[in-house]
């Protein structure tokens, strides 16, 4: 994930649509496209799709396989038709010259940026249930807890905490309640109750971990560390932060790229990236890097 941003982040600095294209979800064909929806692991993408199907299911249809087993056979065609209608002349005009513009309105010259950081941005909110992560949760209802976490070694997460946040504590640990098990290693801002928490795991890092509220029992959930090239886990859909530095003095921008999952092919983005522009310099960046 952390090479796609780098990739993307130069398509713009070189202003090469064609190399953006490639890494986006409209440049499968449809033979690609097929084997890349049938074996998706995301178990809200599955469902979306077998909530299209319209027909009876065929009598004995009663798991979540079958089901999504007669559903992609039914639907497939159509989502691929979905994709194929968008020209390559639609994605330019979408989505790489909207990033080109807002750069050019904000007087920057691509040659002189400097990329701070590519981190996966994962929302945090506060439910009844306690804390709230971004994700999308296995297929195999016996994988995982809808709550688990996964978490890539040797990538950076930033875990941005909203207001309903506020005063709950976020914090990660050897045990999913207590506070003196908390880990520094690989962290910055563990035990805030607001503001960003960045994560950059090693190859040191504990298999399993818990994210938690010290003073609120059963707020979180566990954390599963994996190596980027492990199949064992959802694939889900990220959302990557792009931060980047330009002038003197040095001010930061931002670019958000929507959507991103793996695929046959690597890692491609399914939606339209953002153009955030100037931004106060985040927590974080332009300092030393995580312990």
């Amino acid at each position: 994930m952390e090479s796609l941003g780098v990739n993307l982040f130069n398509t713009f600095r070189s202003n090469n649509f064609d190399a953006f294209f490639q890494r986006s979800i409209f440049s499968l064909n449809e033979t690609t496209f097929r084997t890349f929806l049938r074996d998706i692991r995301n178990k809200t993408l599955r469902d979306n799709l077998i909530d299209l199907h319209k027909i009876p299911f065929p009598p004995g249809t009663s798991t979540q396989e079958a089901k999504w087993e007669e559903a992609f056979k039914h639907n497939w065609r159509e989502q691929w038709r979905h994709i194929a209608r968008n020209s390559r002349r639609d994605v330019f005009d979408q989505a790489f010259l909207p990033i080109i513009e807002g750069a050019e309105k904000d007087g920057i010259q691509w040659k002189t940026t400097k990329l701070e950081a590519v981190e996966v941005m994962l929302p945090v909110t506060w439910t009844n249930l306690g804390f709230h992560i971004k994700g999308d949760p296995d297929p195999d209802i016996n994988a995982s807890s809808t709550r688990t976490l996964f978490i890539d070694r040797n990538c950076s997460y930033r875990l941005r905490l909203d207001d309903l946040t506020y005063a709950k504590a976020f914090m990660v640990g050897l045990d999913e309640q207590d506070s003196e098990k908390a880990i520094d290693n690989g962290i910055l801002g563990n035990g805030a109750g607001e503001g960003d928490v960045l994560i950059r795991f090693g190859d040191s890092t504990p298999d399993s971990l818990f994210y938690f509220c010290p003073d609120q029992n059963g707020a979180g959930g566990r954390i599963l560390v994996k190596n980027a090239s492990h199949h064992d886990k959802p694939n889900q859909r990220t959302d990557l932060l792009l931060t980047f530095s330009y002038g003197q003095p040095t001010r930061y921008y931002q670019i958000m790229i929507k959507e991103a999952l793996m695929t046959n092919r690597g890692p491609l983005f399914f939606e339209r990236p953002q153009w955030i522009g100037e931004v106060d310099r985040p927590f974080g960046v332009g300092k030393p890097t995580l312990p």
